[in-house]
C-alpha cells in the first residue's frame, strides 16, 4: 500500500546517504599518520584564514592605513592568504570520493581546488618579494612614499599575474588531480585522460622554481639591508648619545620588521622543501616531514598578522600605549552584542528607558554627540588617532597625508638634512600606523 511505499522510499534513501558519508572510519582513514595529514591542515587552515581576516578589515577600516603602500601591499598577501588557507582548510574534501581519506568530491571540484591552490600558492610568496623590494626601495633607496605610489602597480601586478597565469596554464594542460591530501598538480593512473607522467616537472616549473628563486632572492635583499642598517648605524656614532640611541632604535625595528615578514614566508616554506628534495633524490620522506608540512605551510597567515601586530606588542611594553583599538574586529563584535542586549532590555521597562539611555549614552544619536562614543568602541571612528599612536607626532615631529615629515629629532640636531634618515622616521610611523 501507500505507507509500505514510503517506508520502502525511506529506507532506500537512507541506505544512499549511509554510503556516502564519508568518515575517520573509512579504509582510507586507518592510518593514523594519514589522519593527521588530513585533520592538521584543517586546523592551521582555518587559524591562517582567520589571521588573515584580520589584516584586512584592520587595514581597511582606516583611511590612513588605506592610503600607505606598505598596508596595501599587506592586504594583498592577506588576500591571497585568506584564499589559500581556506583551499588548504578544505583538505581532502574536494578529491573525487574514494580516493583518498575522508574525500567526497568530484573531478570538478578537484579541478577547482587545485586551480585556486595554484594561484594563491604562488601569489602569496611572490607578494613576500614585492615587500622585499618596497624595503629596498625606501630604506636603501631612500624613495618616499609619493614615488614609491608610482611603481605600486607593478608590485601587485606581478603576483597577481604570476599566480592566475600558472593557474590556467595548469587548468588547460589538465594537471590537478589527486595530490595526496590535497588536489593539485599531480598524477591520475585511474583516469588516462587527466594523466600527465611529467607532472614532476610541472611541479617544478609552476612553483618550486620560483619559491626557491624568492627564497634566495629574499636572503640577498635581507642581507643588503641589514648591511646597509649597519652602516647607518656606524654613522650615528658622530652624534650625540641619546641622539645615537633614538635613531639606532629606529633603524633596528624596522629592519627586523623586514627580516620577520621573510622569516615567516621561510617557516611556512621549510618542511615543504625538505620533502620535495628528498622526493627528487628518490628517497621516501619521514611521516613526521610529512605531518610538519601540512601543519606548517597553511600558517602564513597566522605568522604575518604576529608580525603585523609585533610593533604594537612592543610599542605597550615600551611607552604603555595600549593597542585596544586594533583589535577593533573582535570588540565591536562584544560591544554590539552588549548594545543590542541593552536595548531588549530597555524596552521591557520603557518608564526607565530615556533615563538609562542618557546615562549610557549609547541608544540617543542626537543628544551631545554622544554616538561617537559607539563608534569609537566599534572601530568607526579615528581609532589609533585619539590615543597618539602616531610615532612621529610623539616625537613632536609633523606628518601630511602621504607619510612625509619635516622637523628635527630630539637632540636637536639637524638629521632631517639627509634623504635616508628622514625616510628611516617616515617609515617607522608607517608600519606603525
Amino acid at each position: 500500500s501507500y505507507i509500505s511505499k514510503q517506508l520502502l522510499r525511506s529506507e532506500v534513501c537512507l541506505n544512499i546517504s549511509h554510503k556516502t558519508m564519508v568518515s575517520l572510519s573509512d579504509p582510507q582513514c586507518q592510518n593514523p599518520w594519514v589522519k593527521a595529514w588530513v585533520i592538521a591542515p584543517k586546523v592551521t587552515g582555518l587559524i591562517s584564514l582567520i589571521s588573515s581576516t584580520f589584516i584586512i578589515q584592520h587595514v581597511l577600516r582606516d583611511r590612513k592605513r588605506r592610503s600607505l603602500v606598505y598596508h596595501r601591499l599587506l592586504m594583498g598577501m592577506s588576500i591571497s592568504d585568506l584564499f589559500g588557507s581556506f583551499v588548504l582548510f578544505l583538505s581532502t574534501w574536494p578529491i573525487p570520493r574514494g580516493e583518498a581519506c575522508l574525500a567526497a568530491g568530484t573531478t570538478a571540484t578537484c579541478t577547482a581546488q587545485g586551480f585556486f591552490d595554484q594561484v594563491t600558492v604562488l601569489c602569496t610568496p611572490t607578494y613576500n618579494v614585492s615587500l622585499a623590494i618596497y624595503y629596498i626601495l625606501v630604506i636603501v633607496k631612500g624613495w618616499k612614499e609619493t614615488r614609491v605610489k608610482r611603481i605600486e602597480k607593478y608590485l601587485h601586478a606581478v603576483p597577481i599575474l604570476a599566480g592566475f597565469g600558472t593557474g590556467f596554464a595548469g587548468l588547460g594542460l589538465k594537471l590537478y588531480n589527486n595530490a595526496g591530501v590535497i588536489c593539485w598538480i599531480g598524477p591520475a593512473p585511474n583516469n588516462p585522460e587527466r594523466h600527465n607522467p611529467n607532472y614532476g616537472i610541472y611541479r617544478i616549473a609552476f612553483l618550486y622554481a620560483e619559491a626557491w628563486a624568492m627564497i634566495i632572492f629574499l636572503a640577498v635583499c635581507m642581507s643588503i639591508i641589514y648591511f646597509h642598517v649597519l652602516k647607518q648605524e656606524r654613522k650615528l656614532d658622530n652624534y650625540s648619545t641619546k641622539f645615537s640611541k633614538k635613531k639606532r632604535k629606529q633603524s633596528k625595528k624596522i629592519r627586523n620588521q623586514a627580516f620577520l615578514y621573510v622569516g615567516c614566508m621561510y617557516i611556512t616554506w621549510l618542511f615543504g622543501s625538505i620533502q620535495r628534495f628528498m622526493q627528487f633524490a628518490g628517497k621516501k620522506p619521514p611521516a613526521a616531514i610529512t605531518t610538519l608540512f601540512v601543519t606548517f605551510f597553511p600558517l602564513q597567515g597566522f605568522f604575518n598578522l604576529v608580525v603585523y601586530m609585533f610593533p604594537r606588542i612592543v610599542r605597550y611594553f615600551d611607552q604603555g600605549v595600549p593597542f585596544r583599538s586594533s583589535l577593533t574586529f573582535f570588540s565591536s563584535i562584544s560591544t554590539s552584542f552588549r548594545i543590542s542586549r541593552s536595548r531588549t532590555s530597555k524596552s521591557r521597562s520603557s518608564g526607565q528607558q530615556s533615563s538609562r539611555a542618557c546615562e549610557e549614552g549609547v541608544l540617543q544619536s542626537g543628544v551631545n554627540g554622544d554616538v561617537l562614543e559607539v563608534d569609537d568602541d566599534l572601530g568607526l571612528g579615528g581609532e589609533e588617532k585619539r590615543a597618539g599612536l602616531n610615532v612621529d607626532n610623539a616625537n613632536g615631529d609633523k606628518t601630511n597625508a602621504n607619510g612625509e615629515g619635516e622637523g628635527e629629532g630630539e637632540s636637536g640636531e639637524d638629521w632631517r638634512g639627509g634623504r635616508e634618515e628622514d625616510v628611516i622616521d617616515e617609515l617607522e610611523g608607517i608600519v606603525e600606523t
